[in-house]
């Protein structure tokens, strides 16, 4: 097989083995036969010269054998290997979880009820799927919000979701977060870090589980939603000790402001 190219037809550099190429028409091929013939150098080819994005070529690359990340790095970096078959070359190497979620996460051609599919067949973990639905607005549907409940998530886990997933800031979610029993200080981090969250109810949910009066002196410095004279009045019935009543006046101003007596 040859390929008669010049530089001039590489839209990239190559690597340094490639320094010296011939100035005028050269059989590519050849060049990377007489380097070591490795898949990935013809997957690069493929990727930066025109000329090389052909049928015969792709069956060439394959024929190489190349590793599960040459394919990956072929498939996302050429758009004449964005195909079904390609796809389908890819699966056939037992490509790892992290593989699979990294494509349907960040190249949209692979963002399809099929790879879906295939990516749950790999039995991914509840976290495989939290990172899925957080980065992938492609994932964020009601069927795989109820796959990633089946999976028995952290509490944490679920925290982290409705915290940076707007999709996921629904009251179903919030009632499944409270089912997961989260300790306080996930419940206090949420609040604190999500306005969707930022409700009475929800403080009122915080209090049923018995913080700490140092927890709740937290919420109230880095919430201004729980700077309340409410929940002043909480934390000071909760007995926290003179200094740490002394550290929330000196970092706090709604604290300073209001007075803790």
């Amino acid at each position: 097989m040859k390929l008669m190219i010049k530089k001039s037809n590489l839209l990239n550099k190559p690597c340094s083995e490639y320094d010296n190429l011939p100035s005028g028409k050269f059989d590519a091929i050849k060049e990377i036969a007489n380097r070591g013939n490795h898949a990935e150098h013809v997957g690069w080819l493929i990727a930066n010269c025109k000329l090389a994005q052909t049928p015969k070529m792709i069956a060439y690359f394959n024929y190489l054998k190349p590793s599960v990340n040459d394919v990956y790095l072929l498939i996302v970096s050429c758009k004449f290997a964005q195909t079904p078959k390609m796809i389908k070359y890819f699966k056939s190497l037992k490509p790892s979880i992290e593989d699979v979620s990294s494509l349907i996460r960040n190249y949209k051609f692979t963002q399809t009820t099929k790879m879906l599919t295939y990516f749950k067949s790999l039995n991914p973990s509840a976290y495989d799927i939290y990172l899925l639905i957080l980065y992938c607005k492609f994932a964020q549907t009601p069927k795989m919000l109820k796959y990633y409940k089946s999976l028995n998530p952290l509490a944490c886990d679920v925290c982290f979701l409705i915290e940076y997933c707007k999709f996921a800031q629904t009251a179903d979610m919030l009632a499944y977060f409270k089912s997961l029993s989260p300790s306080a200080e996930d419940v206090r981090w949420l609040i604190a870090n999500c306005k969707f969250t930022q409700t009475i109810e929800m403080l009122k949910y915080y209090k049923s589980l018995n913080p700490s009066a140092e927890y709740v002196s937290w919420l109230i410095f880095s919430c201004k939603f729980a700077q309340t004279a409410k929940m002043l009045k909480y934390y000071k019935s909760l007995n926290p000790p003179i200094e740490d009543i002394h550290w929330l006046i000196n970092h706090c101003k709604f604290a300073s402001r209001y007075g803790i007596t």
